[in-house]
């Protein structure tokens, strides 16, 4: 008798899903800080406050 398993339902799954889609918003405010866009314009681009995409830099400029 097969098996079945919903991984897509799995907690775990969801908490990589969901730290993959940070990292790509992390890495596009980033991106678009070193291309000379303020602060406010990439909150307002990426949906985010100004206080997440200060964190996302912060977090990138200690990665690179």
């Amino acid at each position: 008798m097969p098996i079945s398993y919903d991984v897509e339902k799995d907690g775990l799954y969801l908490r990589g899903v969901q730290k993959g889609v940070d990292l790509g918003v992390a890495k596009s405010a980033w991106k678009m800080h070193k291309a000379g866009n303020s602060i406010r314009i990439i909150a307002k681009t990426l949906d985010l406050t100004i206080q997440q995409v200060k964190e996302y830099i912060k977090e990138w400029e200690a990665k690179s």
